[in-house]
């Protein structure tokens, strides 16, 4: 009993009721269902017309398509559900009071993100029936579909996580906003950049010791950077995008450690550290080892 009565967040069911019996909720998941389900459809038609059937081998393309504009919703939407949480609670003057609650701040923050993040989870999982439509033609193991759905709850708790860091460094909702769409587009921006760069610069000196210097293969430092950008990551779960491509070329086809698992480790370790960074910024008295 004890356990249970640690473990019990009232934030975390307090935000929970306020949010799933809000009339938009039920609206909400229909529409996104239905754009998901549209998109799918359309696809289809583009590919067949109305006077063809349509090739089961292209399967798979839907399958990617689904998952890659599941991502870009994700990465769209789960920085505007948690980057207010706790400037909110400034905004309107009731963070005070909650400091002063027997609230402690692990479970204020916790609550804040979990809470955020439940109607993006539910979204997610809802959208699993319209991916029977790729198992009715195959193409696609379940191994990769649990690792596309993983993907998606990683990603989800490290933009969240980075939603609610910038909530506490931040008193207005509007500026940590900005701030955290900035910073999560800037990084998936960025480090696609850095590790095409550094690509580029592996092949040009593969290419130019191809002169009887044995091949190398590729560095672990290329795969890492390759790993850790989210479009990059999802792309290689489908033995596509520039990993695979620099594996064939290098003559090395088996990965040093796979990219899901590095990209898994990276954003997990992340979001741990984040969510540690704001619960010590919540705190209304902090350790006097940090203290200035």
């Amino acid at each position: 009993m004890n356990l249970v009565r640690r473990l019990r967040n009232p934030v975390l069911f307090k935000e929970l009721r306020m949010r799933m019996r809000s009339k938009r909720s039920p609206w909400a998941i229909s529409l996104y269902l239905l754009v998901l389900g549209g998109i799918a459809l359309a696809f289809i038609y583009l590919q067949t017309g109305l006077d063809s059937y349509f090739n089961p081998n292209r399967s798979r393309e839907i399958f990617m398509m689904l998952s890659l504009f599941q991502l870009a919703m994700v990465a769209f939407v789960t920085p505007g559900l948690t980057a207010g949480v706790i400037s909110g609670e400034r905004e309107r003057q009731t963070l005070n009071i909650l400091q002063t609650t027997n609230l402690s701040a692990t479970k204020l923050i916790l609550g804040k993100w979990l809470a955020s993040l439940s109607f993006m989870i539910f979204l997610v999982l809802a959208s699993i029936p319209l991916y029977s439509i790729v198992f009715l033609f195959g193409g696609i193991s379940p191994v990769q579909l649990l690792q596309v759905f993983s993907f998606y709850l990683v990603t989800m708790l490290s933009c969240g996580a980075a939603g609610v860091f910038f909530s506490t460094v931040f008193k207005r909702t509007g500026v940590s906003t900005v701030v955290t769409y900035a910073v999560i587009f800037g990084y998936t921006a960025g480090s696609g950049i850095f590790a095409t760069l550094a690509t580029s610069f592996f092949m040009r000196g593969l290419y130019q010791s191809g002169g009887g210097i044995p091949n190398p293969g590729v560095p672990f430092w290329s795969h890492f950077l390759h790993s850790v950008n989210p479009l990059f990551a999802m792309l290689d779960i489908f033995d596509q995008g520039p990993l695979r491509s620099m594996y064939g070329v290098s003559g090395q086809h088996a990965p040093q450690i796979d990219s899901y698992w590095l990209f898994s480790l990276f954003f997990g370790s992340l979001t741990v550290i984040l969510l540690l960074w704001s619960i010590y910024l919540v705190r209304p008295v902090k350790p006097r080892l940090f203290r200035k």
